[in-house]
């Protein structure tokens, strides 16, 4: 088993899939999830143009 020892932490922000564990602990079953749907955004310049575009996002499982 690994120890790593501290004087002293600390911990200034914590993120939505972080997790903050102190002494002999197991995690079981932590999920974490983010799914993020980015747009094709704009086109600049003469003469450019764009046509039969498509986007598609597929989740797994």
């Amino acid at each position: 088993m690994t120890s790593i020892k501290y004087g002293s932490l600390r911990v200034n922000h914590l993120q939505n899939s972080s997790g903050l564990f102190v002494g002999t602990n197991v995690q079981k079953g932590r999920k974490s999830e983010t799914f993020i749907n980015e747009g094709f955004g704009a086109i600049k310049g003469k003469q450019n143009k764009i046509k039969g575009n498509v986007g598609a996002v597929e989740k797994s499982f």
